[in-house]
């Protein structure tokens, strides 16, 4: 059973004692609020995460060990001692009276979040079959590549910078190098705590903007249903199942949107806060940090709040004529933290895009992804000829965001009403609102990823559609605020509809677990995993292998990342979509890796010693009828699936370890 409770509380420890408070001790110094308690835990995670990654870097480019397992705690106690002694205030964390109810909205955000991800794979090792969503591999296996060195070079192909918005699985990585813990149990226990925790405090920064004490149990209990933003949105716009799109993308953080978006809300928060005041250049670091997590959690996030800052800077420059240049620093610092972390970080300076997940400016793959595009090809229209691919657009802008595009339609409308007739700009928060909202959405139509990943431009933007709604529902027309609590009230049903989703997909994966593999591209038998498990256990962490399976037969995709996960070691060549590698490097590293089973002896030892393979992992579901033929490769394991050799002139250290049913 994957279930282990001491890494879930470990866990716990490590992000209060490794992040929080000393994130919190540098955000309370460099801004100077006396923040009610979500906001500043919320900002103390995410510059803590800032902060641990720089130290995580130092350690590894110099080289000394425990750097980050002894440095952190050692402050954290510092810190705590200096507050009992000098400001006590700093120990309190103050909700306002509604601690319950956040505690309330944690818990229930952790049960989905367990229900729709680690409920399906607490048994995944235990049966006869293991089934893994990619993703959820890919990331295991940052997890186990980010926990060796900052940075890192890409596990699953040897040689290849590792370019990605990893911030997500850097957390889990410290954890893992600093506590040695398994990297896919640790992801699979602790991927909860890391949804729920920021969810939770940046709805609590939304309820008290949206304000009126009265509706704050209203709005702790339907905030987190941002799903009746989009009731049926991926349903409606592609997807069939679940009802939400809260499954893999904002309470399981399979993607890191919950993350996304509450870094969105906090930054924009902390922008507007500071938006007016006199320039300090302790805020514009502590906002060069948030933009640096921005990008490092979810590249198009940074993105667009960068452009949502220079937009409102240029928008009110030219309304008020009123030029102050603090107002230029501030989106300058998201831009300069978004363009290093960018550059140097998650992308590179030259990303090759011929990894299947190139970004093309053209509205067509939204439209080829939706039910709207669809509708229109059966009337028997081309979707993307005028006038359809306007209404195509439209259309999917009205389901993406869902009923409350009314409500949020109308806050939209007010604001620019007074903007205009009166020139009175009002709460800046609201138009940093508005403008992302407005960016993402054409960030949505306007651009086309494979895998419907344009989407995310709306999903991290969802709590500012959230926001709006409600604001205009509480100042707006009693048939608006009756409209609204109705589709919270839907949303709510139908976010309990998909927990029971969550559950019955849970179970229909546990007797995928019960069944043979046999040939099956996509299932890895109990024999396999118990080989990548030993090579764990049993080999040199620095070790290079080379693997015959290379890619699941389902789509388009190449993606196989079952060994370079649960091995844990550097791979030659394994599942290569998702990583910036162009084609011709594909061929002649596929090339390459199929030399390594070549039947000629000098052919396969010469490209074995050309690439430094340690280890060559023969799997009979691709080469059933392999026979060694050399004395250097010395079998050190085998069962029923699987024989593993070691590149070796004598055999040294590894006895034959060999298993049967």
């Amino acid at each position: 059973m994957i279930f282990d409770l001491g890494i879930i509380l470990v866990f716990i420890l490590y992000l209060i004692a490794w992040i929080i408070i000393p994130g919190l001790f540098v955000t309370d110094g460099l801004t100077r609020m006396r923040a009610v308690a979500f906001r500043r835990l919320l900002m103390g995670f995410f510059v803590g995460t800032v902060l641990l990654a720089c130290l995580y870097f130092l350690e590894s480019f110099m080289r000394i060990k425990g750097l980050i397992a002894i440095l952190p705690p050692a402050c954290s106690i510092l810190i705590i001692i200096y507050w009992w002694r000098h400001d006590r205030q700093r120990l309190r964390l103050d909700f306002r009276g509604h601690g319950r109810d956040y505690l309330i909205l944690f818990l229930f955000i952790y049960l989905a979040s367990f229900l729709s991800f680690q409920l399906k794979y607490i048994n995944a090792l235990g049966g006869q079959t293991t089934q893994v969503y990619h993703d959820y591999l890919f990331h295991t296996g940052n997890i186990a590549a980010l926990s060796r060195s900052y940075p890192n070079m890409d596990i699953r192909v040897d040689g290849l910078v590792f370019y990605y918005h990893y911030f997500f699985e850097l957390v889990f990585a410290m954890c893992k190098r600093i506590f040695g813990f398994d990297a896919f149990a640790l992801y699979m226990n602790c991927n909860a705590i890391m949804s729920a925790l920021p969810l939770t405090l940046s709805l609590g920064i939304l309820a008290d903007r949206i304000g009126e004490k009265r509706d704050h149990r209203l709005i702790y209990l339907f905030g987190l249903l941002i799903s009746c933003i989009g009731i049926f949105p991926l349903n409606v716009v592609g997807a069939v199942t679940p009802l939400s799109w809260l499954n893999n993308h904002l309470f399981t953080n399979g993607n890191a949107i919950g993350l996304a978006l509450s870094l969105s809300i906090l930054t924009i928060d902390y922008l507007a806060w500071i938006w007016n005041k006199e320039f300090s250049l302790r805020a514009m670091l502590v906002l060069y940090m948030l933009a640096v997590a921005a990008t490092g959690f979810k590249g198009t996030t940074a993105a667009l709040l960068v452009g949502i800052a220079w937009s409102v800077f240029i928008i009110e420059l030219a309304i008020t004529r009123s030029f102050k240049i603090q107002k230029v620093y501030y989106p300058l610092g998201l831009s300069i933290g978004f363009l290093l972390n960018y550059l140097f970080v998650a992308v590179g300076p030259s990303p090759s895009g011929s990894n299947n997940r190139a970004m093309v400016l053209s509205p067509e793959g939204t439209l080829a992804s939706s039910r709207m595009g669809q509708l229109i090809t059966k009337l028997g229209f081309d979707y993307m000829s005028f006038p359809w691919v306007v209404i195509g657009i439209i259309g999917c802008i009205i389901l993406i965001v869902g009923p409350l595009i009314l409500p949020f339609g109308g806050f939209c409308y007010k604001k620019f009403k007074t903007l205009i007739k009166e020139k009175e700009i009002g709460d800046i928060f609201d138009w940093f609102a508005i403008g992302s909202v407005i960016m993402g959405l054409i960030g949505f139509v306007a651009f086309s990823v494979p895998g419907f990943s344009q989407v995310y431009f709306v999903l991290t933007n969802a709590g500012f559609i959230f926001y709006g709604a409600m604001r205009f529902a509480k100042d707006g027309p009693k048939l608006f605020r009756i409209y609204t609590r109705a589709a919270l009230i839907l949303g709510a049903c139908l976010l309990v509809l998909d927990m029971g989703l969550y559950v019955k997909s849970a179970t229909d994966q546990w007797r995928v677990y019960d069944t043979e593999a046999g040939d099956a591209d996509h299932l890895v038998d109990k024999d396999t995993m118990e080989a990548y498990l030993w090579i764990k256990d049993n080999t040199e962490s620095d070790a290079l292998l080379a693997v015959d399976r290379l890619s699941e037969n389902l789509d388009y995709r190449s993606i196989y990342f079952y060994c370079s996960a649960f091995s844990e070691r550097q791979i030659f060549l394994e599942g290569y979509d998702y990583s910036d590698i162009d084609s011709d490097r594909i061929e002649a590293l596929k090339s390459m890796n199929e030399r390594f089973y070549s039947k000629n002896f000098d052919v396969a030892m010469s490209a074995m010693d050309l690439a430094g393979v340690d280890y060559l992992v023969v799997t009979k579901h691709s080469h059933p009828h392999y026979q060694e033929n050399s004395d250097r490769l010395t079998l050190v394991f085998e069962n029923d699936a699987v024989k593993i050799y070691k590149n070796v002139e004598e055999a040294k250290g590894l006895g034959n370890f060999k298993t049967s049913k």
